[in-house]
C-alpha cells in the first residue's frame, strides 16, 4: 500500500511554494499492536519515510538475523535504539523460533513506557513477532481464539502450529510487569 503525502517545498528561483509529492510505504507485515507499539518484517529503505512518522525510540529485533546495514543506519540516524534480543538468546540455528527467555527479555522493553514508541521486527514479521504479540495478548487476558486469529492474519499462508502451541503454553509468570506499565496495559489489569 502506498499512501501519498503532500509536503510544502520551495521551488528555487520562483519564490513560491509548490507541492512535492512523497510516498508513505509501510514495511511488510506492518501493524498497530497497541498505542505506540507497532510490528513489522524487517523494513526496507522504501519504508523509511513512513517509519520516520512514528518517532520510534526503540526497535526490538526478535530474529536471529540482523537487518541490512541501511536499516541499522536508518535507526541510528532516527535516534531509535535497536535491541537485537533475538541474537542474544539463540543458541543454535535449529532452535525453536521463539523461547520463554526471548519473550521475557523483549516483554521487559515492551512494557517499559520509556521505550515507546516501539517497533517489534523479525525477518518475516510473521512467526517471532506473532509469537511475541500472542504472548502479550495472553498477558492482556485475550482468549486463545482471538489470539490465534490475529497471529494467522499475519502468518498466512503458512501459520505454524508450533507457534500457536508456544503461545498456548506460554508461562505468563516469567514476565515481570514494571511498576508503571503503559496506560493501555495498566487499564487491562
Amino acid at each position: 500500500t502506498v499512501w501519498p503525502l503532500f509536503q510544502m517545498a520551495s521551488r528555487p528561483g520562483l519564490g513560491v511554494d509548490a507541492y512535492q509529492e512523497l510516498e508513505w510505504v509501510p514495511p511488510d507485515k506492518f501493524g498497530h499492536v497497541e498505542m505506540q507499539v507497532f510490528r513489522s518484517a524487517f523494513p526496507t529503505p522504501a519504508s523509511f519515510e513512513y517509519l520516520k512518522l512514528l518517532g520510534l525510540r526503540t526497535v526490538i529485533n526478535l530474529s536471529q538475523e540482523l537487518p541490512m546495514r541501511a536499516v541499522i543506519s536508518f535507526f541510528e540516524e532516527a535516534g531509535a535504539e535497536l535491541s537485537n534480543i533475538g541474537l542474544r538468546v539463540w543458541t543454535h540455528p535449529r532452535c525453536a523460533s521463539i523461547s520463554q527467555e526471548l519473550v521475557k527479555n523483549a516483554m521487559s522493553l515492551l512494557l517499559d513506557r520509556a521505550a515507546h514508541p516501539l517497533l517489534l521486527i523479525s525477518a518475516s514479521g510473521s512467526h517471532q513477532v506473532g509469537a511475541m504479540v500472542g504472548c502479550l495478548r495472553r498477558l492482556q487476558g485475550w482468549n486463545l481464539v482471538s489470539i490465534f486469529e490475529e497471529y494467522r492474519s499475519y502468518a498466512t499462508p503458512s501459520p505454524r502450529l508450533a507457534v500457536e502451541q508456544f503461545i498456548e503454553l506460554f508461562d505468563a509468570d516469567v514476565v515481570s510487569v514494571p511498576p508503571s506499565p503503559p496506560a493501555w496495559f495498566a487499564a487491562q489489569q
